[in-house]
């Protein structure tokens, strides 16, 4: 029987979408599994939580909660071999969805019945993410959010969008790109938003990268130059269809290292997490094979990422 840890955030998500911990102990024991849970006290605890986990040589750490709670316990996981599984609980719910777990069932399946992937992972100036980074209008977007009533869900983030993309116009930052040794693009100017992503859904479901694959040693750099509100207002929403954008403001790049130079503060979120970085040049990296993942068995060639 293998003994499989829950992680969770009691706080994770809406009244109406939250699965509890001992709930998911015993929906993990029905599928035969010898379930134990560990609730996070405090921002940093499920990192500590999971690590141990691994060095007690448990069979796989389960993270409940959103994409902050998959973040901390992935933290703990990477490098150490133990697999990690995820029960979306939370109100974006990402990275869950990049592994094919959009509802709870469907996660029960994978997490049952699926196999380990190795997938990579990346840092911003060393600081771990497992799923998207995003700046500027991006970041936020979520530091609003993340002051929004939670019973709003997911929508949270569309509001949060509405009153960022009217009133904020961007940045002056000069990229850099690189595969391997190769810089393979150089830009500067102003720019609204960017998302840095080693899985394709960011922001509660909205797909900048479509194409981005957390297995495959890239990063995908989706850059927003400045456009006006009206067309940041009409085109981002796309966003959510699975389909590349296509303006002349809009590339996606990908890499395995991305340097930005930025000459004043900008809002950034780790994987949902929001805040905001200084002044100067920052170095954004991806770590090649360094965790495993629970997905269904015929990820990802079963995961619709237009109808979903």
């Amino acid at each position: 029987m293998q003994h499989v840890v829950i992680i969770a955030n009691p706080f994770a998500g809406t009244s109406r979408s939250r699965l509890d911990g001992e709930t998911a102990c015993k929906l993990l024991t029905s599928k035969g599994f010898r379930a134990e849970f560990r609730p996070t006290t405090g921002t940093g605890h499920a990192t500590e939580l999971s690590s141990q986990a691994a060095a007690e040589g448990v069979d796989m750490v389960v993270s409940l909660g959103g994409d902050g709670t998959v973040h901390e316990v992935a933290k703990g996981l990477a490098g150490t071999g133990t697999p990690l599984g995820v029960l979306p609980s939370g109100s974006g719910n990402d990275f869950a969805r990049a592994v094919g777990c959009f509802t709870i069932e469907q996660a029960l399946h994978t997490l049952s019945t699926g196999r380990d992937q190795v997938f990579d992972t990346a840092s911003l100036d060393g600081d771990f993410f497992i799923n998207t980074l995003g700046l500027l209008a991006s970041g936020l977007i979520s530091v609003r959010s993340a002051r929004l009533w939670r019973w709003l869900g997911h929508w949270r983030y569309t509001v949060a969008s509405a009153m960022t993309l009217l009133s904020y116009f961007g940045q002056d930052v000069h990229w850099r790109l690189y595969r391997g040794k190769d810089m393979v693009l150089e830009q500067k100017g102003r720019y609204l938003l960017a998302e840095i992503c080693n899985a394709p859904y960011t922001g509660g479901g909205f797909l900048f990268t479509p194409e981005a694959k957390p297995h495959d040693g890239l990063l995908d750099a989706c850059l927003i130059k400045g456009i006006a509100p009206w067309t940041a207002m009409s085109q981002l929403p796309k966003a959510t269809t699975g389909k590349p954008l296509q303006h002349p403001a809009i590339s996606v790049s990908p890499c395995t290292r991305l340097e930005f130079t930025v000459d004043s503060p900008v809002a950034y979120h780790r994987d949902g997490e929001a805040g905001f970085i200084a002044a100067g040049t920052h170095v954004v990296k991806i770590e090649k094979e360094s965790i495993r993942v629970r997905v269904p068995i015929g990820w990802p060639k079963d995961i619709n990422l237009e109808t979903k």
